[in-house]
């Protein structure tokens, strides 16, 4: 195993333990019936909402289903090489931005649930 697709499982495992612990700390602020805004109008309004458990875990989910697949196509690439320092940097890039996407969105429920008073203390 190549030293740059073990750095890659590193980072995907520090990508999913942040959105993980997120979205931990946001289940909890919550009770089972909270309406989760997805996604959000042009006007800032919440367009789409889930209930808590879909809601919460699909975009990490996601990440998951996204990490395996780069991990299988990175397993069955040669291992040296420039197509391995390709990989890492696709792994990189791919773990950081959808890390930082579940962030910025579950900041921006929370606001919203914030403002609407559905948010518990903790």
């Amino acid at each position: 195993m190549s030293p740059f697709a073990i750095a890659g499982d590193v980072l995907w495992i520090l990508a999913l333990s942040i959105m993980a612990g997120a979205t931990r700390t946001a289940w909890q602020r919550m009770s089972p019936d909270t309406l989760v805004p997805m996604n959000f109008k042009a006007s800032g309004e919440p367009g789409i909402r889930l209930k808590r458990m879909p809601g919460l875990l699909i975009l990490p989910g996601a990440a998951f289903v996204v990490g395996i697949a780069l991990v299988a196509m990175n397993r069955n690439a040669a291992a040296g090489g420039e197509q391995a320092v390709i990989l890492f940097g696709v792994r990189a890039t791919a773990a950081a931005l959808l890390a930082l996407y579940h962030l910025r969105w579950l900041k921006a429920a929370l606001d919203v649930l914030a403002s609407e008073g559905a948010l518990k203390d903790l």
